[in-house]
């Protein structure tokens, strides 16, 4: 696998891991009782998979990469995606501050799940389409076939040094049990 690659792929778990969020979203809207400890696992994803792993491999490695090859011409893109970086933390950290600590629905604050979860979605729809769209396919034109097996190669050492071994793994199998659950 290359690195561009690998992070259209993480784009795919992470387009699916909205889509469980949209729909929790909607039966909390409709008042209807969501597990807890679902949306503690979904948080969890966000944190550790969306803004620890793949975030860290954008911003500490494909950024500074496309940069050094490109100059200017990908700076301003690259500040735009870095402020909707910042913005999605924002996002989730308002999320796992509505749950946190919860054992009940009764005390989750759920306006404040919901309205926060949908800013989320939206900004990394868009988000993500963006990066699709022109920074990966900018990426995939620069940078040579070495260079993109070379950031595959430190993007594993970035994955392992952040988020640890086979949690990669747990945090997907989490993401396709709770789309069984929610998606149907």
């Amino acid at each position: 696998m290359m690195g561009v690659e690998d992070l259209r792929h993480e784009h795919t778990e992470i387009t699916l891991m909205l889509g469980i969020l949209g729909k929790i979203c909607e039966l909390l809207d409709s008042g209807e009782e969501v597990d807890p400890e679902h949306l503690k696992q979904l948080h969890d994803f966000m944190v550790v998979f969306v803004d620890q792993c793949h975030h860290s491999k954008e911003e500490e490695l494909l950024f500074p990469t496309l940069e050094s090859i490109n100059g200017g011409e990908s700076k301003k893109l690259i500040d735009v995606l870095i402020q909707e970086h910042e913005a999605g933390r924002k996002y989730a950290h308002a999320i796992g501050e509505a749950i946190s600590d919860k054992q009940n629905m009764d005390l989750m604050d759920r306006s404040k799940i919901t309205k926060n979860g949908k800013y989320y979605i939206k900004l990394l729809v868009q988000h993500i389409d963006k990066e699709n769209n022109v920074l990966f396919t900018m990426a995939e034109k620069k940078l040579s076939g070495k260079q993109d097996q070379e950031l595959f190669e430190r993007f594993e050492i970035v994955e392992k040094e952040k988020i640890g071994m086979g949690k990669h793994e747990e945090l997907h199998e989490m993401l396709h049990r709770l789309a069984g659950i929610y998606l149907q």
